[in-house]
């Protein structure tokens, strides 16, 4: 066979080669065709959690916008073809996806009230099914326990409040067992979710119930048990934010100085501890020009970042966090004092509030406490007389009695199985019981509704009694296979 010959038919062949991949690659590339599971690159479910997945542990994207909206469009789509274990799996990350962008939106500070019930209300209808098989429990609880703690966040009627603290507490209290640390099995930004960043969630829990001594206690106990935890940049920032909330602000600064260092540049909070730091230096410039310069400063490091808190549109951090009366004020001051061991000092605070013969400050009059804030001032000074020495038996029982609230005995359903049926009773809904495992994989519309302010945002509807109720025992079945399904339910709150 001459040289012609031979180039002419290695031609042929390469150019049939060509053809063929070029068919596969468009049949690949098509959005045209087949079901629910033929997506881009017609991607298996398997495929497309992985992706998630990998996108979670290693990039910032608690951070990022756009990127945690199209992970959860594309985990909602992925949830219609899977089935089994991998649908859990699914179910999971989309909630874990969900928290995290409804944080992005309450730091912009403007939100759609339907959209941010809709976001929890669909996770919360698939992840009913975990108890119900005894799968990833301590995963649903900390998920569960986010989500009522962010109900915690944009409720402002007192029992709807009340009522979703203690179940975001409840939920928490689960991961804190005998012989036990909670670690997560995936990564955000890097780095394993442990009992150590429960334990801030728990505290922000306590901070968005404006409810300081339950929140500096958890700093004590923390202290306690994770010494090297105080060096985590997770650990700073939720600190200083308690201080800042307590009123001292140059202490939070010390705490958060070695952010301009780089210290933490690895860190998947860096970012989140600068625009921390930058709302410490705005408050301390209101009272002295000079900390405008520091305030340049950290813009530039924020700017370098790249990241969320570097654009425009984010709340400062005085807009964040809790408005504070004055009287919350000298409670989370009081609590601080308590966390220092300073009992006396912490004493005194919660005499004036009280209006108590001992008081020296002559601060607050017996009228400038409510009710509430009265009982949390109670327990300010029995948890003090507690630590404090030499303190008679009978004023500590006069505090156990005045710091008693109606609500202590209450029992908080978290089982959302039970809650659902409730509600569906109170609506006059037939209930059935059934052993398949159901998901709610329809997508969240994100275009609903009036936009809401923090701080400004509508009582939902009250909490009814039907839902306060004894506690009840999980029960785990045989994990069964997952089927779709379209139905809505309504939950506590949803409107």
């Amino acid at each position: 066979m001459n040289k012609k010959k031979s180039h002419l038919i290695k031609k042929i062949i390469m150019s049939a080669i060509v053809a063929v991949l070029s068919f596969s690659l468009q049949g690949c590339f098509s959005d045209k065709g087949g079901g629910a599971s033929n997506s881009v690159l017609n991607l298996t479910p398997q495929q497309q959690l992985h992706g998630a997945q990998v996108t979670l542990e290693t990039e910032k994207v608690i951070y990022d916008e756009s990127k945690l909206n199209n992970n959860i469009a594309v985990l909602d789509r992925a949830a219609t073809a899977a089935s089994g274990e991998i649908k859990y799996e699914i179910v999971f990350f989309t909630a874990l996806y969900k928290s995290f962008y409804i944080d992005v939106l309450f730091k912009k500070g403007s939100f759609k009230s339907k959209q941010v019930t809709d976001l929890i209300k669909a996770s919360e209808s698939d992840l009913k099914y975990f108890a119900k098989a005894n799968y990833r429990m301590d995963d649903y609880h900390l998920i569960l326990g986010v989500f009522n703690s962010i109900r915690n966040f944009i409720y402002s009627n007192e029992n709807e409040k009340r009522i979703v603290y203690k179940r975001a507490k409840k939920h928490f209290d689960k991961l804190f067992r005998d012989k036990f640390f909670y670690t997560s099995d995936f990564k955000v930004g890097g780095t394993f979710i442990t009992q150590n960043d429960v334990r801030l969630m728990q505290i922000e829990n306590e901070i968005r119930y404006e409810n300081p001594i339950e929140a500096f206690d958890y700093l004590k106990k923390l202290d306690a048990e994770a010494e090297d935890f105080s060096d985590k940049a997770q650990y700073l920032i939720k600190k200083a934010q308690l201080l800042y909330l307590a009123g001292e602000v140059k202490e939070a600064l010390d705490l958060l100085n070695e952010f301009k260092s780089k210290k933490y540049l690895r860190s998947p909070y860096y970012d989140e501890g600068l625009w921390v730091l930058k709302g410490v230096y705005e408050t301390l410039s209101e009272d002295d020009g000079n900390y405008s310069i520091d305030i340049k400063v950290v813009k530039n490091l924020l700017k370098d970042c790249g990241g969320f808190y570097s654009k425009s549109g984010v709340l400062t951090l005085s807009e964040y966090l809790p408005r504070l009366s004055e009287t919350v004020r000298a409670l989370f001051k009081a609590s601080h004092l308590y966390y220092k061991s300073r009992y006396k000092d912490a004493v005194d605070i919660m005499y004036d509030i009280l209006d108590y013969p001992d008081d020296k400050m002559h601060k607050f009059k017996k009228q400038d406490a409510n009710p509430d804030e009265k009982i949390k001032a109670h327990r300010i000074l029995l948890r003090c007389y507690e630590k404090m020495k030499k303190i008679p038996r009978e004023k500590i029982d006069e505090e156990i009695a005045n710091s008693a609230s109606e609500f202590d005995t209450e029992e908080i359903i978290i089982d959302l199985e039970k809650l659902i049926e409730l509600e569906k009773k109170k609506r006059g809904q037939i209930v059935y019981d059934t052993e398949e495992i159901e998901a709610n994989t329809a997508e969240v519309l994100l275009d609903n509704t009036a936009e809401v302010k923090i701080g400004k945002v509508e009582p939902a509807a009250a909490a009814t009694s039907a839902l306060i109720v004894e506690d009840t025992k999980e029960t785990p079945i045989v994990l069964k296979k997952a089927v779709g399904s379209s139905a809505e339910v309504k939950l506590e709150g949803a409107k």
